[in-house]
């Protein structure tokens, strides 16, 4: 009975897109980063409180001339660091508006409405009708793991810092003994670390 069940949830319609979602992908600890990605104080809401303008100053000369400091242009290390994580805020609104948003996969709906506005469990359910709680939580894993999917490929053509935006996916390692992991770069090249 165990495997005809099984049997069936994997080739139940919905199990089938997540089963070739990330194939070769730890899909667990791959929701698990999406989720801390978005609730984690460091990741997301760091992104969207720097990225907004309220912080940049025009840059000040001193009247006489004289350079106060030796530290470097306060002025253009903030510039660099707002576009930074204007471009990473990019990247993220990219890539919740390129998952799904159907009424079998309400993918950008469960980002926007529990990762980004944090609404609970009960509003979000009803909002896209789904209400058991084994449905919402299929279709929030599904959520995560097509973020994550989307994220890494908008990430890589805008060439986002990875120190800003590491890569979300978390990927099976093999039992060889391997332990270097690639890692993004400003340039977009891949290199191994």
């Amino acid at each position: 009975l165990r495997y005809l069940f099984k049997t069936y949830s994997l080739y139940h319609k919905g199990s089938v897109q997540i089963v070739e979602l990330l194939k070769g992908d730890n899909k667990k600890a791959t929701i698990a980063n999406v989720q801390n990605f978005f609730l984690d104080e460091d990741k997301y809401p760091t992104i969207r409180r720097r990225s907004g303008d309220w912080g940049i100053k025009s840059p000040q000369n001193d009247i006489t001339g004289i350079r106060g400091s030796r530290r470097g242009n306060g002025s253009e290390k903030s510039m660099i660091e707002y576009a930074e994580y204007t471009l990473a805020k990019r990247a993220v609104d990219y890539a919740i508006a390129g998952c799904s948003s159907s009424y079998r996969h309400p993918s950008q709906q469960i980002i926007k409405y529990r990762y980004i506005q944090g609404l609970s469990l009960s509003v979000i359910k009803e909002r896209i009708n789904k209400f058991g709680n084994s449905t919402y939580y299929r279709a929030d894993d599904y959520a995560c793991l097509e973020f994550a999917d989307c994220l890494e490929a908008v990430c890589e053509r805008l060439n986002v810092d990875s120190d800003i935006i590491p890569d979300l996916r978390a990927k099976n390692r093999k039992k060889t003994g391997q332990k270097g992991d690639e890692k993004r770069t400003k340039t977009g090249i891949q290199r191994e670390i």
